[in-house]
C-alpha cells in the first residue's frame, strides 16, 4: 500500500470517527441521506485530488488572452470552481442552516464534493454551513469531482457516485499520463451527468399548491435539467439538438491539447472547461476577492484575467439566449396619440430563461422612446440604477422569473422552507413539456408546437407619445438581466444571526455595481411623429414573412448554437 493511501485513510477514519462521536447537538442535525458515495466511502482509496495540482502540474496554459483546451484554465474562473466562494451562495447557506439545522450539507454535496465526501461537512454542529472545510474544499466541483464520478441511474440531486480508484474518467480511450491512469467513459459527454447537480429538490419539502394541498411531489430547487429533457433540444435529429456540453463546454474548433506534460497527446478538436452561464456578475465580484489581499490565500491578481474573460463568456451566453423583435408598431403618429406596440421575446436556450435556482434572477423588457438627439424615455420596465430598484408597479411590466414562497406566508426567501411558488413566468425552451409540478404559474404559454409550450411571448404595449415629438422618434426595446436584486441581498445580510457572510455579501455588491443589468438583445423600430415617413423606410408592420412578422434590421440576440431551422 502507498504511502499515500495509507495517510487517506488513517485520515478519513479519525473524520468519520470524529463525526460519529460527535456532541448532541451535531447529532440533532438534519442530515439529508440519499444514495450515492457518502462520506467516508473514498477512505479505502485515494481522496479526490486537490484541483490546483492538477492546473498547476499539467493542464494550465498561463494565457487568458487565447482560447484554449486546458481545463484548468477555463474551469478555475468559472461559477463552477468557484462554487464555494460565491459570497452569495455562503450568505445563503447560512440562513439555510438556521432555519433547518443540517440542510446545509445537502446544498455542500454539489458546492464541495471533496468536502462533502471526505467527512468534512457533518464532522461538527457547524460543518454543514462549511465551518469545518479545508482550504482545497474551497476549489469547489474540482476537476475529480468529474473526472472520478461514474454513470448511476440515480439522476439528480447530488447522488453522484465516484471512483475509488486513481483512474481519471475522460472522453479517450488512449491517455499517457505520467500522474494517473485514465479510461474513456460515454458519462461525461451526457447531459444526465449534468442532472447531477442541475436538477434538485428538497428532499425535506413538499410541493404544495397555493391553496395547502399536497402535489405529491418534493420543492423543486433547480429544474435545468428536466427544462433541456424535455424540450427539443433532447431529441435526436431535432434542428435544435444539443446537449449540455456542446454549449457550456464548446470545442475549441481546432486540434490541441489538453496538458501540458511531455506525453501530452494532440486531440482533435477537444472541449473547453469554460462552463460559461449567465453570472458575469459573480465572476467579476470574485476577481475583486482574487485582487483583495484580505481574502488570503485566495488572494492572486495574477489569475484575475482569466475571471475577466470568464464573465466576458458569461455576457456572450447572455446575448445568446434570447432574440427580440418588434412585431407590430405604426410606421407614422400624431403628436400626444397613443401607439400599440408589439414586441416579441423568443427564447434560443436549451432551457428557461432564467434559469437555475432563483437567488433573485430575473430578465425584464424596458420599452423606450429614443428622441432624435438619442434621449431616452422609458415607458416601461424602468430600472433605478440609483436606487437598484425596478419598477414592479407598473401595470405593463413584461417580468420573466421565479418567486418562491410558504403557503400561508407568501413570498419569501428562506430557501430551506420553501414549500409552493408564487410565480413562475420564465420563458420554457422549444417543445417543452414539463414535469407535473414544474409547470409555469402566473402565465399562459400554451399554444406550443405538438401541444409543447410556447418558447416566445409576445408582449403588447400602449404608448402615448409625447405631445411635443415631432419627426422620427424610435420605439427601442431591450431584454435586460439581472442575477440577483438589491432586496434579496438585504435579506440575506439582515436575516444572518450566525456569522458576517450576509454583510459580505452586501459589502461585496455595494462595491460592484449593485449587480447592474445586462442587455442580452435589444429591438427598434421608427415612427415618424407629425409628418408622413417615406414609404419602406425600414420600420415594423403587421403581416409579411412566414410568421406575419417583419424582423426589423436592428433586432439582436440568439444563441449562434442553433441552426436556421430554430424559428417560433
Amino acid at each position: 500500500m502507498s504511502t499515500r493511501i495509507q495517510r487517506s485513510r488513517t485520515r478519513a477514519s479519525a473524520l468519520l470517527a470524529s463525526a460519529l462521536l460527535a456532541t448532541g447537538a451535531a447529532q440533532a442535525q438534519q442530515y439529508i441521506n440519499l444514495p450515492g458515495t457518502q462520506p467516508g466511502d473514498l477512505a479505502e482509496g485515494p481522496p479526490l485530488e486537490n484541483a490546483r495540482s492538477c492546473g498547476v502540474t499539467c493542464h494550465y496554459s498561463r494565457d487568458a488572452t487565447m482560447p484554449s483546451a486546458m481545463p484548468y484554465d477555463g474551469w478555475s474562473s468559472s461559477m463552477m470552481g468557484n462554487a464555494m466562494r460565491d459570497p452569495l451562495f455562503l450568505a445563503a447557506l447560512t440562513i439555510a442552516e438556521q432555519d433547518l439545522p443540517g440542510s446545509g450539507d445537502y446544498c455542500l454535496r454539489c458546492h464541495t464534493p471533496p468536502g462533502f465526501v471526505g467527512g468534512r461537512t457533518r464532522s461538527s454542529a457547524a460543518a454543514s454551513r462549511g465551518a469545518d472545510l479545508e482550504s482545497a474544499d474551497l476549489d469547489g466541483v474540482t476537476c475529480d469531482s468529474c473526472h472520478r464520478m461514474t454513470e448511476t441511474a440515480n439522476l439528480g440531486n447530488a447522488q453522484y457516485v465516484l471512483s475509488p480508484t486513481e483512474t481519471r474518467f475522460g472522453p479517450y480511450a488512449t491517455i499517457n499520463s505520467i500522474r494517473h491512469p485514465g479510461a474513456a467513459s460515454t458519462w461525461l459527454a451526457d447531459s444526465r451527468m449534468c442532472a447531477t447537480c442541475h436538477e434538485i429538490t428538497n428532499p425535506a419539502q413538499p410541493l404544495l399548491r397555493a391553496d395547502g394541498t399536497d402535489t405529491g411531489q418534493r420543492y423543486p430547487i433547480d429544474t435545468t435539467y428536466s427544462e433541456w429533457s424535455r424540450s427539443d433540444y433532447a431529441v435526436a435529429g431535432s434542428p435544435v439538438a444539443a446537449t449540455c456540453q456542446d454549449c457550456h463546454m464548446p470545442r475549441i474548433g481546432a486540434p490541441g491539447y489538453s496538458a501540458t506534460n511531455t506525453t501530452a497527446m494532440m486531440r482533435d478538436n477537444p472541449r473547453r472547461h469554460d462552463f460559461a452561464g449567465a453570472n458575469a456578475w459573480g465572476l467579476r465580484v470574485l476577481a475583486a476577492m482574487r485582487n483583495d489581499v484580505t481574502t488570503g490565500d485566495f488572494y492572486d491578481p495574477e489569475a484575475v484575467p482569466f475571471y475577466e474573460a470568464g464573465a466576458a463568456r458569461a455576457e456572450a451566453t447572455l446575448r445568446s439566449a434570447v432574440t427580440l423583435e418588434l412585431r407590430s408598431a405604426p410606421t407614422q403618429a400624431d403628436p400626444g396619440a397613443p401607439v400599440e406596440v408589439v414586441a416579441r421575446i423568443t427564447n434560443r436556450s436549451g432551457h428557461r430563461v432564467p434559469s437555475g435556482y432563483t437567488d433573485g434572477r430575473r430578465v425584464w423588457l424596458e420599452v423606450a422612446l429614443v428622441d432624435s438627439s438619442n434621449r431616452a424615455t422609458v415607458v416601461s420596465g424602468a430600472y433605478d440604477a440609483a436606487e437598484a430598484h425596478l419598477d414592479e408597479t407598473d401595470p405593463q411590466l413584461k417580468l420573466y422569473e421565479a418567486v418562491p414562497g410558504r403557503v400561508g406566508v407568501g413570498r419569501e426567501e428562506h430557501i430551506a422552507l420553501h414549500n409552493t411558488t408564487i410565480r413562475d413566468t420564465r420563458l420554457p425552451p422549444r417543445g417543452y413539456r414539463p414535469l407535473p409540478g414544474h409547470e409555469p404559474v402566473g402565465a399562459d404559454y400554451s399554444g406550443g408546437e405538438g401541444g409543447a409550450l410556447r418558447h416566445w411571448d409576445d408582449a403588447r404595449y400602449t404608448i402615448t407619445l409625447p405631445a411635443t415629438a415631432r419627426g422620427p422618434v424610435t420605439v427601442r426595446v431591450r431584454a435586460r438581466f439581472q442575477v440577483t436584486t438589491r432586496e434579496y441581498v438585504e435579506f440575506l445580510a439582515r436575516e444572518n444571526r450566525t456569522d458576517d457572510r450576509g454583510r459580505e455579501l452586501l459589502r461585496r455588491y455595494e462595491a460592484s455595481g449593485r449587480a447592474a443589468p445586462y442587455d442580452m438583445a435589444e429591438a427598434t423600430a421608427v415612427i415618424m411623429v407629425g409628418a408622413p415617413l417615406p414609404e419602406d423606410a425600414g420600420t415594423v408592420r403587421d403581416g409579411g414573412g412566414a410568421d406575419g412578422a417583419v424582423v426589423p434590421a436592428a433586432a439582436s440576440g440568439g444563441c449562434s448554437c442553433h441552426t436556421a431551422g430554430d424559428q417560433p
